[in-house]
């Protein structure tokens, strides 16, 4: 059900994103980013989505919109990944309207496997904490984000796959990483902007 798997697994988040600096993904409009030339020139926080309809990463992704000048003053750089398609991620803007760069990763998430992000049990999906959290989300996020609500849409390829946020400075270091233990689980965006602005600079491994 729902792509769940039966053992809890534990996330495993790299030290180091040289295995994702190759990896080539789609954005919202079918052309090819490799993932490495996001940080060549600044720090990017990569924030990582469970997929495009889930109620949770659409509120992070609108949280993340907001706060992308507090982000830009840092120095550091914004972009979501998802997976499926093009498509999806183009389905997503106009729906929530954020001004972010939206990739999207195959099926088979690869980018996900590198970034050691988990697979999730099915109580680590729709668990009675998931759902009370997914009910508060729709019913708060018109006071909490302005006038972008935002609400479960249609549950797109893996939806056991959890996401979380890798904040990768341009040596290829991560800096910070927080990798969600449940489908309700994204990191205060507070705590990823602090993350950046400690960012010290390192000469890039050559």
């Amino acid at each position: 059900m729902l792509d769940a798997v039966r053992v809890r697994q534990r996330t495993n988040p790299p030290v180091h994103a040289r295995e994702l600096e190759d990896v080539v993904v789609k954005d919202d409009e079918g052309r090819d980013v490799r993932l490495g030339d996001l940080w060549r020139d600044r720090p990017v926080a990569l924030a990582f989505m469970r997929h495009y309809g889930c109620v949770f990463c659409r509120g992070h992704a609108v949280q993340l919109h907001r706060a992308r000048k507090q982000f830009d003053e840092a120095g550091v750089g914004l972009a979501v990944v998802g997976f499926g398609t093009p498509a999806d991620a183009a389905e997503f803007r106009r729906l929530q309207g954020v001004d972010l760069p939206l990739l999207v990763d195959d099926p088979d998430r690869r980018t996900y496997v590198i970034a050691g992000a988990k697979v999730a049990t099915i109580d680590e999906i729709i668990g009675p904490k998931v759902a009370w959290q997914a009910i508060k989300h729709t019913i708060l996020s018109r006071l909490r984000l302005g006038s972008i609500a935002v609400h479960q849409g249609k549950i797109r390829h893996n939806a056991a796959q959890l996401g979380g946020v890798l904040l990768i400075a341009p040596d290829g270091s991560v800096r910070y990483s927080y990798l969600s233990e449940d489908a309700s689980d994204n990191p205060p965006v507070r705590e990823v902007i602090a993350a950046a602005k400690a960012i010290r600079p390192r000469v890039k491994a050559s």
